[in-house]
């Protein structure tokens, strides 16, 4: 695989790009945009996010009564995909250098050092420098629903993303993708046994840099029994699987060019009718899909052509879609969900 496509794998940075402009009045969160960042908080949820203040990258949470509480504030380094334990005692993330280009702040997988905190980001240490491993690359970490494992892509040895499994601390680390191909954005199914993941397909031969052959597959997490799921012209990732294992949710790709980052979907896949559907399709970036506990609401990032990136939530058939955390000033990027 080319090094070219180290930054351009995992999508985290399509969010980002804010400095174009649309006509966006007939869009459904528009005329919400305020100066108060807490908007329509989910009284049984917590938020943990990233957001660029200042010119930097940083980690905060929004409690259940819609308090903003700084987590992991570094001015140094940027801090980006924050991932809660399953037992809430604990977040993962990303630590990276600051100084690059604006469109690397958070997905600069070159750099890019795993880290662990206890919830409250004290107690923060390193888990997993590229060095230790051989790395040249590393992103989107994911704990296992026991959490006592981490799913994650790298750039191994071999030149090629690959999905490894370490333990819990980041120690032990497992190749379990069989075949030289793009393997990103890993994450688990409810109960553990499984990988959802994005690559291109097995007897995929085209230019491997067109990334709108890019399909969800599902695994078992020792990499045997793969099994694609999509089959089409959009680009998918960052597939999360439901709590009650019904169905998967990610983003897709579908028109290119549109205010330099795309249109995106958030789109889902059914298992027992094995098809397909759009959640929320418009002229817009939607990403990052997250699961509610109960499996009704995703939580998602949302760009409009220029403006600021925001929160924002639907239930799990595009219905009552409704802003989160916005602000005019700066950006909230992706969250994970405390309930």
């Amino acid at each position: 695989m080319i090094k070219l496509a180290t930054r351009v794998l995992l999508l985290i940075s399509i969010f980002s790009f804010v400095s174009c402009s649309t006509d966006s009045e007939n869009d459904p969160i528009k005329e919400n945009i305020g100066d108060d960042p807490q908007e329509s908080i989910d009284s049984e949820i917590e938020i943990y996010y990233y957001s660029k203040r200042n010119g930097i990258i940083n980690i905060f949470k929004t409690d259940k009564e819609g308090i903003e509480t700084p987590i992991i504030v570094d001015n140094d380094h940027h801090d980006w995909w924050v991932r809660v334990s399953p037992d809430k005692q604990k977040i993962l993330w990303y630590k990276s250098p600051i100084n690059v280009a604006s469109s690397d702040e958070f997905n600069n997988y070159d750099d890019a050092e795993l880290w662990m905190a206890n919830i409250d980001g004290s107690n923060p240490e390193k888990v997993i420098d590229l060095s230790d491993y051989n790395w040249s690359a590393q992103g989107v970490a994911d704990w296992s629903p026991a959490g006592t494992e981490l799913v994650m892509a790298v750039i191994d040895e071999s030149g090629f993303w690959h999905i490894y499994i370490t333990a819990n601390d980041g120690s032990n680390p497992r190749k379990i993708s069989q075949r030289n191909s793009l393997f990103a954005d890993p994450s688990w199914s409810p109960d553990g046994q499984k990988i959802v993941y994005t690559a291109y397909p097995v007897d995929y031969v085209g230019n491997p840099v067109n990334f709108f052959n890019l399909e969800i597959h599902v695994m078992d997490k020792d990499g045997t029994n793969e099994i694609q799921l999509t089959d089409d012209d959009q680009r998918d990732h960052d597939p999360y699987w439901s709590p009650n294992g019904k169905e998967i949710a990610f983003e897709s790709q579908w028109n290119l060019l549109h205010c330099l980052i795309g249109k995106w979907a958030i789109r889902k896949y059914n298992f027992e009718t094995q098809l397909t559907t759009d959640v929320i399709k418009d002229d817009n970036a939607n990403g990052l899909p997250r699961w509610t506990k109960n499996s009704e609401q995703l939580y998602f990032s949302r760009t409009i052509c220029g403006e600021f990136t925001r929160l924002v939530r639907t239930d799990n058939n595009g219905n009552h879609l409704e802003t989160i955390l916005e602000n005019t000033t700066y950006p909230f990027y992706d969250c994970d969900l405390v309930e």
